[in-house]
């Protein structure tokens, strides 16, 4: 009996082990450019020649495009 309560938790531990995997990359290409904030609050994108390239708003400590 001890012997089988032992091969049972072997056998859980050896599937859940198989089943671990690694998380794939959700955001494979992330925003290039340099992120600065303005008086208002807005989060001001550029590219590497300082060209303004998008706005930021800030909601839910999500960072959403606005233009």
């Amino acid at each position: 009996m001890k012997q089988i309560l032992i091969l049972l938790i072997m056998l859980s531990f050896l599937s859940v082990a198989a089943l671990a995997e690694l998380p794939q990359n959700k955001h494979t290409n992330y925003p290039q450019g340099t992120f600065k904030k303005n008086k208002n609050g807005q989060i001001i994108q550029y590219d590497k020649n300082g060209k303004k390239l998008g706005v930021y708003k800030v909601t839910n400590k999500r960072y959403v495009k606005t233009k």
